[in-house]
C-alpha cells in the first residue's frame, strides 16, 4: 500500500468549505440542519490532515454549537435545537468512523511495510546464500583477468626490453591489460550488487544482459555440474522495468535449479532464452533433467517446498515474490522431450508498450 501526498489544494478547499458551513449555519434563517456538512469536512479532513482527525471533528462540534446559539439566541429550545443535535450525532458518528477507518489502514499499512521488509531481508539472505555457492565459480571468473593481465604485462615488458622495444606491441599489450582490468572490476561490481542489502532501484533494464552477466557467474558451476549451457536470446529485445539485482538473482537461482535438477544424470543441457510474446518480454530456462513430478507441480513455488532432501525449498519462492513485484509472472511451462522449463514474462515498460 503506497502513501500519496494530498492534492495540493485539498487544505485550502476543505477550510474555505468549513468557513462557508458556518457562516451559513450561523447567519441564514435557513430551517435545514446545514452542519450536517461538516461530516463532509471531516471525511475529506482523513486525506489532509490525518493525524488531526479527532481535533478536526471536535472542532466541528465547537462551530455547530457556535452557530446555533447564534442564531437561536433568542429562543434556544426551538426546532433548531433537534437540527443541531442531528448535527452533532452526524458529525460524532463520521468522526469515529473516519478515525477508525483510518487507524485500520495505518496497521494494515505497518504491517505490510514490515512484510516488505522481511521479503527484502529474505531475498538478502538468499543472495548471500547463493555467492557462497557460487564462490568457486566468483573465483574463476576473477583469476581469469587477472591471470591474463599478468600475462600481457609479462609480454609488454618483453617487448619493451628488446634490442629495439616494439612499442606497437607494447601498445597492443597494455590495451589488453587495460580491457583485462574493467573486466576483472565489472565482476567485481556483479558481486558487490547482489550483496548488497538495499532498496530495489527501479530502472529500465535489457534482459539479455541480465541473462549474459548471470551465465558469467556461474560458468565454474556449469563445468563443476557437467552442464553446458545454451544461450538464445532475441535481438532487439524491447526494455523492462526493474531491479537489476533482484531480477539477476532470479535468473541465477533458476539457472542452479536447473543444475542441480541434472546431477543424478551426471550432466546435460541447459538452455537460457529470451524472447517476445504477447505484448511481454519472456525469460525461460529449461533443462534436459527428470522433469517435474505431476504431484509437484502445484508446489513448486510454495516456500519450504524442495525435491532435494538438503535444500531449503526457498529459492523458487523468492524468485516468485520478486518476478510478481516487477508485474509479472513465473510458471511452469510444458518442454518438448525430457527435463522442465521455468518462464518468467515482464510486462513491456511504458514508453515501449507505447
Amino acid at each position: 500500500m503506497n502513501r500519496t501526498p494530498p492534492p495540493p489544494l485539498l487544505k485550502p478547499v476543505i477550510a474555505l468549505l468549513t468557513l462557508a458551513i458556518f457562516l451559513i449555519d450561523a447567519f441564514t434563517p435557513l430551517d435545514i440542519a446545514i452542519a450536517v456538512l461538516y461530516v463532509v469536512v471531516v471525511l475529506v479532513s482523513v486525506h489532509a490532515w490525518p493525524r488531526y482527525l479527532l481535533r478536526i471533528t471536535a472542532l466541528c462540534v465547537v462551530l455547530t454549537v457556535t452557530a446555533y446559539l447564534l442564531s437561536s439566541w433568542g429562543d434556544l429550545v426551538d426546532a433548531s435545537a433537534g437540527r443541531c443535535l442531528v448535527s452533532l450525532s452526524a458529525i460524532g458518528i463520521s468522526g469515529y468512523l473516519a478515525y477508525s477507518s483510518h487507524s485500520a489502514n495505518e496497521r494494515l499499512w505497518q504491517r505490510e511495510e514490515s512484510l516488505r521488509e522481511s521479503r527484502l531481508q529474505l531475498a538478502h539472505a538468499s543472495r548471500v546464500t547463493t555467492l557462497g555457492e557460487l564462490a568457486a565459480s566468483i573465483a574463476h571468473e576473477v583469476n581469469q583477468p587477472l591471470a591474463a593481465i599478468s600475462a600481457n604485462g609479462a609480454a609488454g615488458l618483453r617487448w619493451l626490453n628488446r634490442p629495439e622495444p616494439e612499442l606497437d606491441e607494447v601498445r597492443a599489450a597494455i590495451g589488453r591489460v587495460l580491457s583485462d582490468t574493467e573486466r576483472a572490476s565489472d565482476v567485481i561490481k556483479r558481486i558487490r550488487a547482489l550483496a548488497r542489502k538495499s532498496d530495489p532501484q527501479q530502472q529500465a533494464l535489457d534482459l539479455n544482459e541480465i541473462a549474459k552477466a548471470s551465465a558469467a557467474l556461474v560458468q565454474r558451476e556449469l563445468a563443476t555440474h557437467r552442464v553446458r549451457l545454451q544461450l538464445d536470446l532475441a535481438p532487439q529485445l524491447p526494455q523492462v522495468e526493474g531491479d537489476s539485482v533482484q531480477l539477476q538473482q532470479v535468473v541465477i537461482n533458476l539457472l542452479m535449479n536447473g543444475m542441480q535438477a541434472m546431477d543424478a544424470q551426471g550432466g546435460g543441457e541447459l538452455g537460457l532464452r529470451t524472447f517476445v510474446q504477447d505484448g511481454a518480454v519472456h525469460l525461460a530456462v529449461s533443462d534436459s533433467g527428470p522433469g517435474i513430478a505431476p504431484e509437484h507441480s502445484g508446489k513448486l513455488f510454495d516456500a519450504f517446498f524442495s525435491t532435494r532432501s538438503d535444500g531449503m525449498g526457498m529459492g523458487l519462492a523468492i524468485c516468485r515474490s520478486i518476478v510478481e513485484s516487477h508485474g509479472g509472472r513465473i510458471a511452469a511451462v510444458p518442454k518438448e522431450g525430457r527435463g522442465a522449463c521455468l518462464q518468467c514474462c515482464f510486462p513491456l515498460r511504458m514508453t515501449e508498450a507505447a
